[in-house]
């Protein structure tokens, strides 16, 4: 009997490169490896960089300005060739970044937002592997600030005009609610963007007393708007939604 070594194949996988926002304009991403975007090379970064908004090419924005409120890709990127050091990169291309000369890799690590004024969005990442989570210092206002809808309505989870979530059907998203019922007994139901209804029920004990919270829910894109849904028993009611946080993978 002939022993075969056992190969295993390459797969999609990462390890480190983990996030965090430090200021306004920067943020850091800790040393690690990823592969490539069609799984052909590893890239790696063999040490700590720090991304800059205020920057173009290699560690800052591909091309452009940081512009406000907008959900921007985080690439890391190589050089297959070896001849220059791995980096990372922000696009608003959510599918591939304009890479320097002397680039031609990149793989998707994560998402940094911009506010109104055009800074970094604080919040905080968690994972590092393919599996990451991120949850927004403040939660983030959707239009929904007052809703008293009685049949299941639309929550576009945007703000400014732009995707508070990654634009990828079933992301799971944080939602958080602050609920006020007209009187004892009546409801809050929020439903998934691709759900049929009453996946979450929030009731109010007392008229007028708030009842806040949060529920896990899966987007559904369509137009490239993120939505789920929301019904109240009552147009007497009123309902406050925000966006804690989601969970993606790279």
């Amino acid at each position: 009997m002939v022993n075969l070594p056992i190969v295993n194949a390459p797969y999609l996988s990462v390890n480190g490169l983990e996030i965090s926002i430090v200021s306004n304009s920067l943020a850091t991403i800790n040393a690690g490896r990823a592969r490539n975007s069609t799984n052909e090379s590893d890239i790696i970064l063999n040490s700590t960089v720090t991304l800059n908004t205020a920057n173009r090419g290699l560690n800052g924005i591909d091309t452009g300005v940081i512009t406000v409120s907008i959900l921007y890709s985080l690439y890391l990127i190589g050089d297959s060739s070896l001849n220059n050091e791995a980096g990372v990169i922000l696009s608003f291309d959510d599918s591939s970044p304009l890479l320097p000369a002397g680039y031609d890799m990149f793989r998707k690590i994560g998402y940094l937002r911009s506010d109104n004024a055009a800074h970094l969005t604080l919040g905080y990442f968690s994972g590092s592997s393919n599996e990451r989570v991120f949850t927004y210092d403040s939660p983030q206002l959707t239009l929904v600030t007052a809703g008293n809808a009685t049949s299941y309505t639309a929550v576009a989870l945007t703000a400014g005009g732009s995707s508070l979530v990654p634009l990828v059907q079933n992301t799971l998203v944080t939602i958080n609610y602050d609920f006020n019922p007209g009187a004892a007994s009546r409801n809050l139901r929020l439903t998934s963007g691709n759900g049929s209804g009453g996946e979450v029920t929030i009731t109010g004990q007392v008229a007028s007393v708030h009842v806040t919270g949060n529920a896990q829910l899966v987007s559904r894109v369509n137009s490239d708007i993120p939505l789920i849904y929301y019904a109240v028993s009552n147009s007497g009611d009123a309902v406050a939604i925000t966006v804690g946080g989601y969970r993606y993978t790279i």
